[in-house]
């Protein structure tokens, strides 16, 4: 009867601590899921930062850009000129406040363009924040993230940040060693150990 309810009581024992270990394995996927998720989405938005201002800079910033303006304002200032009908201060007057019109529009398009990098700039810090709570990944998701919003258009910086970040990120991913077995009472022991030894 005793060895009866010590034989239960050990089986339960051991269903129990295998079931933990199940729920251990489940929760450790689970987090490692979680963490891809977070890793995925602040490449995303890294690369959804660098199409908005790219796609800025090659419209609105460079020298390319401000020559295209100020061939437009003074192309416009010279129709303005042509079209005035008369010569002299009023003439240059009209030439020169088209002109301004012109740089003007410029400078509110550009303007709108610059916003629009709000959106992506706040996605970048939305998908940044719980990776910098990780002390296996802070640091090198703080490189990305400067790289990204400081350094924009510095392909190398940005290179060897996401490459130092892929770096960690497989480290934390690696699944915990396995544990080594403990003793149980249940377990059965291989037929080489069950032997007598001479």
């Amino acid at each position: 009867m005793v060895s009866t309810v010590v034989l239960l009581f050990l089986g339960a024992w051991e269903t129990a601590r295998r079931n933990r270990q199940a729920e251990a394995r489940k929760d450790a996927a689970a987090e490692r899921a979680a963490l891809q998720a977070q890793a995925d989405e602040l490449v995303a938005a890294v690369l959804a930062l660098r199409v908005t201002g790219d796609t800025h800079d090659h419209i609105w910033g460079g020298w390319a850009a401000r020559g295209r303006v100020a061939l437009r304002a003074l192309a416009h200032g010279s129709i303005t000129y042509a079209l005035a009908g008369r010569t002299g201060a009023p003439a240059l007057l009209a030439a020169s406040g088209e002109a301004a019109r012109t740089v003007y529009s410029w400078d509110h398009e550009s303007g709108v363009s610059a916003a629009a990098l709000a959106a992506p700039l706040a996605r970048l810090g939305t998908a940044v924040a719980p990776l910098l709570r990780r002390e296996d990944l802070g640091p090198a998701a703080n490189t990305v993230f400067t790289a990204a919003a400081r350094h924009h258009g510095d392909d190398a910086r940005m290179t060897e940040a996401l490459r130092a970040f892929h770096e960690a990120l497989r480290s934390a991913l690696e699944p915990p060693a396995p544990a080594r077995p403990r003793w149980s009472p249940l377990r059965r022991r291989p037929a080489g150990d069950a032997l007598p030894r001479g």
